[in-house]
């Protein structure tokens, strides 16, 4: 995840998507871990077919698969996640020759913009000239201005950003379990003021 972020171009935004299968204890508690594990297995699948060979697909937790979307604008991401939910619950779990049921996902989504990670890189920028310009100078040294940060520095995002990104998309997850599971909540359109944006993502 970090190297894909590396390697966007300029102009590009990034994706996130944190997915929770729904009422994955009761598949457990009802059909054993088995066949638990069939789930997991079958909706792995799923996702790698849906998805081209740019996309950056994991198992994140128990019944979590976190899918990172490189160059993926968030409307683009949008329809992605969609039709991903949409294959989900189409999907048929055979459990043996008289048994079969199907499964639903509850998807959160972030896009990362390109006009916020200038945003955050700035930020980063400032604070580690900040942080130089306030260090000690060796004796017998001047001290650096600030403005002598190496360039490779100012290009950074801050180290914590995949954490930061995927905290955020499991906001989104969280709402969309809240408002009843089976959909898609964007992170995007949950942080809507200006103010809330500001502070999420620019803020070190």
């Amino acid at each position: 995840m970090k190297q894909a972020l590396k390697e966007l171009q300029d102009g590009q935004d990034f994706s996130v998507i944190l997915l929770d299968l729904d009422w994955f204890k009761d598949i457990n508690d009802t059909y054993g871990h088995e066949v638990g594990d069939q789930v997991l297995f079958e909706v792995a699948q799923t996702l790698t077919q849906a998805l081209t060979d740019a996309a950056i697909v994991s198992r994140y937790g128990g019944e979590e698969f976190l899918i990172v979307l490189p160059a993926t604008s968030h409307d683009g991401a949008m329809l992605i996640a969609e039709q991903l939910r949409k294959d989900i619950s189409k999907h048929i779990i055979k459990v043996d020759d008289n048994e079969a049921f199907s499964v639903t996902a509850s998807l959160g989504l972030y896009t990362f913009t390109h006009e916020q990670s200038v945003c955050m890189k700035q930020a980063r920028t400032e604070q580690l000239q900040l942080e130089a310009a306030l260090k000690p100078a060796p004796a017998g040294k001047p001290r650096h201005h600030r403005s002598a940060l190496p360039p490779e520095y100012q290009t950074l995002l801050p180290p914590d950003i995949c954490q930061r990104l995927i905290c955020t998309a499991d906001k989104a997850l969280y709402e969309a379990k809240d408002r009843g599971r089976d959909q898609v909540v964007s992170a995007n359109h949950m942080f809507v003021s200006e103010n809330s944006r500001h502070v999420m993502l620019c803020g070190i």
